[in-house]
């Protein structure tokens, strides 16, 4: 599974919208690879969310 699957899946948990096949894939892959990958993709996206809304907050109240 590429580093983009992996975003594109994360993404999609965190707004809530995967579909059923796409989880199929994203369970079989865990299975196989663990789910190391998942996790350190998602503490990065978690944390370019937070670095990004900081930057927002501080634009818009600055």
């Amino acid at each position: 599974m590429k580093i983009y699957k992996i975003v594109t899946s994360l993404l999609a948990a965190f707004f809530g919208v995967q579909n059923n096949k796409k989880f199929k894939e994203d369970e079989r892959f865990i299975e196989e690879h663990g789910v190391k990958y998942f996790l350190i993709v998602g503490f990065f996206m978690v944390f370019l969310g937070l670095i990004f809304l900081g930057i927002l907050v501080t634009f818009i109240v600055g």
